[in-house]
């Protein structure tokens, strides 16, 4: 693996989204490539530092049972597109 691939994979290796295959290509490039491996562990010190930063708010239940009843009611509601006809 060069090292633009590698970058390319970056951001979804720090969220543990690569294929197994992805995966074992990109930790065999870090092993061999320190500019890639310092640029990965800043990578995942950035990620964590967000989370622990991130403030998360629960939805009232309110908000969440109109958004449901607007979502159902769209479903419900014929369609006006000039296409379905």
């Amino acid at each position: 693996m060069k090292c633009d691939k590698a970058r390319e994979l970056m951001s979804a290796a720090v969220d543990s989204e690569l294929t197994s295959r992805e995966n074992q290509a990109f930790t065999l490039h870090l092993q061999e490539c320190s500019d890639c491996r310092e640029e990965f562990e800043e990578a995942k010190k950035t990620k964590q530092i967000i989370q622990e930063k991130i403030v998360r708010f629960k939805a009232p239940q309110s908000l969440i049972n109109s958004i449901m009843g607007l979502s159902l009611s769209s479903k419900k509601e014929p369609s006006t597109s000039p296409l379905t006809d």
